[in-house]
């Protein structure tokens, strides 16, 4: 797997990051004069730039190592939005993203802790521990935080885990952001999944679940049909250029573009 390398600090980027989406729409124009506008989800680019200041030397050889692999722009790899949210379906735990226990219930539609409707009560009916899961396209020796919003009327124990390694913390009536960080130290790995774990006869309210490439949790993003896990993203220069500011610290500007689903 060609993927981005993460910085030895476990951030996937350093900032400023500029994250840009375009998109197309196509348009009819009828015998009549009138107009159809229909949106055109293949034409839509999601363009990255990071303005990169203080990298080590080891971390740009890591780049400049990917940029000739991939042949500069002519070449895949996969990149891990710093700006984003890595899950899909972040508010719909529901949908075929997931795998859940066979005995959980999800309800949806129960309040959230930001006013709205949009966060999941998760029942475990059955006399073992159940999860609900999201397994992710992403190398296995990388630093990941996963955090969500959780609350509970029965005082019950929620445990967050990312590739089998858990964090369980008590959970009151009250919205609790709560996390776990771990690097699964898998080298070979090319999957890790992330989830959600109770324990039999538990209920939980569960909101805003996320996955990140870094050593702590960031303000939530919520995710539709598409997590920022970008497999086929591309340089979009023709060169890589660094100023070395000295022995070991080095500043470089690298523009990253993803144009396929």
């Amino acid at each position: 797997m060609l993927v981005f390398p993460q910085l030895s600090t476990a951030a996937s980027a350093l900032y400023p990051v500029t994250k840009r989406v375009i998109t197309r729409s196509a348009e009819n124009v009828l015998g009549d004069g009138r107009r159809d506008l229909a949106a055109d989800p293949d034409a839509a680019l999601t363009a990255w730039e990071l303005r990169a200041r203080g990298l080590t030397r080891a971390e740009w050889d890591a780049i400049e190592a990917l940029y000739q692999q991939t042949s500069g722009r002519w070449g895949t790899f996969t990149f891990l939005d710093p700006a984003g949210n890595l899950l899909a379906q972040s508010e719909t735990l529901t949908d075929a993203a997931w795998t859940k226990g066979p005995l959980l219930q999800l309800t949806a539609g129960v309040a959230d802790p930001f006013g709205g409707a949009r966060a999941t009560r998760v029942v475990n009916t059955g006399q073992a521990g159940a999860a609900v899961e999201q397994t992710l396209s992403v190398p296995g020796n990388y630093q990941y935080c996963l955090s969500a919003w959780a609350r509970s009327g029965t005082g019950s124990q929620l445990a967050l885990a990312i590739a089998g390694v858990s964090k369980s913390s008590g959970v009151t009536g009250q919205w609790r952001r709560i996390f776990v960080t771990v690097n699964p130290e898998q080298p070979g790995a090319e999957t890790v999944t992330f989830g959600a774990h109770l324990n039999a006869a538990e209920s939980v309210d569960l909101f805003g679940m996320q996955v990140e490439a870094q050593l702590g949790p960031s303000d939530y993003k919520p995710t539709g049909a598409r997590g920022g896990v970008y497999a086929r993203a591309r340089f979009d220069t023709d060169h890589l250029t660094v100023t070395a500011q000295g022995t070991d610290v080095h500043d470089a500007v690298i523009r990253i573009v993803n144009t396929e689903s």
